[in-house]
């Protein structure tokens, strides 16, 4: 089961997948984290619809992607997926996915300056994804920004 809304998160240190290292302890600010694996089809889908949510709002609420592979496989996601916003690698101990209690991929966790959870998803569930828009439109003190206008998205798809 993942964390629940209200527990408190780890710090963590992750390198990204050119070797720069990232930590949360850097700065105190709103972040959102997913939990994916390349070959992932659910994180397929659900990864470029976080490309648009960071350059809506990535500014104000920064993104972080947390891959469960190798650097090299990350590398061509992003290119084949046009990510921009930071890719980190958690493989091969999986340990901020196990400090996190990730068990299905995606998973997708806002957490506030103090590092306590807001919000949290499993999977691609179209509804939480409006929601995690609302709020992120609320941190980010901007309109809300419907990314699926126009796109036939499921309603749920299992990770």
């Amino acid at each position: 089961m993942p964390l629940n809304v209200g527990e408190r998160s780890k710090d963590f240190k992750l390198l990204d997948w050119q070797g720069k290292t990232l930590s949360t302890g850097d700065e105190r600010v709103h972040r959102l984290f997913v939990f994916y694996k390349t070959t992932c089809p659910t994180c397929q889908l659900a990864l470029p619809f976080l490309e648009e949510l960071y350059k809506l709002y990535g500014e104000a609420v920064p993104i972080w992607g947390i891959a469960q592979d190798r650097a090299e496989d990350v590398e061509k996601f992003i290119q084949r997926y046009g990510l921009s916003f930071p890719q980190l690698i958690d493989y091969p101990n999986y340990e901020v996915s196990l400090s996190y209690s990730v068990d299905v991929v995606p998973t997708i966790y806002l957490v506030d300056p103090d590092m306590k959870v807001e919000f949290v998803s499993q999977s691609f569930v179209k509804s939480e994804f409006i929601r995690l828009i609302e709020l992120l439109s609320q941190r980010a003190g901007k309109d809300f920004e419907d990314i699926f206008m126009g796109a036939e998205v499921p309603a749920f798809k299992p990770g």
